[in-house]
Parts: C-alpha cells; sequence; structure tokens
C-alpha cells in the first residue's frame, strides 16, 4: 500500500533524479514545500518551467547566456584579458574560478570529459569549436587546461593538448597543486582554487 499519494511520490522521484539529491533529501525537500504556505512551490515550478526558454548556451565560450543574448557577460565585458583562455569541463567550474577573483581571462566551456565507458567522445563535448576558436583569435597566447582531478578529465586534457600543439604557438598550462586525484574543481574551496590557478604550470 502506498503511504504518499501519487503526485508527492512523483514530486519525489523526480528530484531524486539530480546529481546529489538522494530520496532521503527529496522526500524532506518536498514535504517541506507542502508544508509551506510562501508559494515558494508556485516560485520554483515557475522559474524552472521558463529555464530551458529563456537560457542558452553563449555562441563563444558556450556558457549559458540570455536567450535574447548571442555571448555571455564575460565573452562581452572588454575588461577580460583575450590573451587568456581557460577551458573548463562545466558552467559550475566557471562560477567557481570567478568566486577566486583570481583570473581575468576568457573562458570554453566543454560540457563534460571524454569518457568511453559512457560512450562520450570528443564529437559530444565542444572540443572542435574550441580548436577552432584557438585558430581564429590570434591574440589568445595562453590556453589553461582547468579540467578537474579524474582520469577522464586528465585524459582529455591531453587530448586537447595534443590537437592544438601542431599549430597553438602560445602557452599550454595545467591548474597547479591543490587538485586532489579525482577532485571536482567546484567542491574545492576558494584558497585552494586561487592558488591553483595564479601557480598554474606548464603542460
Amino acid at each position: 500500500m502506498e503511504v504518499l499519494p501519487k503526485a508527492i511520490v512523483q514530486a519525489i522521484e523526480a528530484l531524486s533524479d539530480l546529481p546529489g539529491i538522494g530520496s532521503r533529501s527529496a522526500e524532506r525537500l518536498v514535504l517541506n514545500l507542502m508544508r509551506s504556505s510562501s508559494g515558494l512551490d508556485q516560485r520554483i515550478a515557475s522559474s524552472l518551467s521558463n529555464l530551458k526558454k529563456n537560457v542558452h548556451e553563449c555562441k563563444t565560450c558556450f556558457h549559458f547566456c540570455e536567450i535574447e543574448k548571442e555571448e555571455c557577460a564575460i565573452c562581452t565585458n572588454q575588461s577580460r584579458d583575450k590573451k587568456v583562455l581557460c577551458v573548463i569541463e562545466t558552467p559550475l567550474d566557471l562560477i567557481a574560478l570567478e568566486k577566486t577573483h583570481e583570473y581575468k581571462g576568457l573562458y570554453h566551456v566543454l560540457h563534460g570529459v571524454i569518457s568511453p565507458l559512457n560512450k562520450i567522445g570528443p564529437d559530444d563535448l565542444r572540443i572542435h569549436e574550441l580548436v577552432s576558436r584557438i585558430k581564429t583569435h590570434s591574440e589568445i597566447q595562453e590556453l589553461i587546461l582547468a579540467t578537474s582531478g579524474s582520469t577522464e578529465s586528465d585524459a582529455t586534457a591531453m587530448y586537447i593538448a595534443q590537437n592544438i600543439k601542431p599549430f597553438f604557438t602560445g602557452k599550454i598550462s595545467r591548474l597547479s597543486r591543490g587538485i586532489p586525484s579525482g577532485g571536482d574543481l567546484d567542491y574545492l574551496d576558494i584558497g585552494t582554487l586561487s592558488r591553483a590557478i595564479s601557480e598554474r604550470r606548464d603542460f
């Protein structure tokens, strides 16, 4: 016998599919929303329903931006250092690096890493766009491969470097010490991430 109404069960199951939220956390969230009289459930529902309608990928770096704009706020910011390009796995990594206030260059978001086990290859990421971007933007003098500490992330960085070195005459670097093996950038504390970007090493 089901102890909860079907609508609540469906909401719990939907939230449980999100990364980092288990069934117990999903249960607490849904039941808290049921108890709340602040209209939070309606605000969340409205925000989520408009998410895909109002946001798309920046045509240059593939970070997220407003639907009516072609480029994100970072790409259009004239004060950013256009000589340095930082390659990251996800928009979460961009957010983490921006919080350090250490990095002032531009970004390129891959939206994942090469993962043969998950049937994700170079063509499934924004690697070809990265290569094209570097070829057509001669002002880029340094490429920072700021992928995380996993084996797949390292393999992705190596693949990118191998495909870029034949024509790129600038510096290719990696984040320095403080990045643990298997660690994701968005989980690191700001101090560790600041040191990693400021003390980056040649790759």
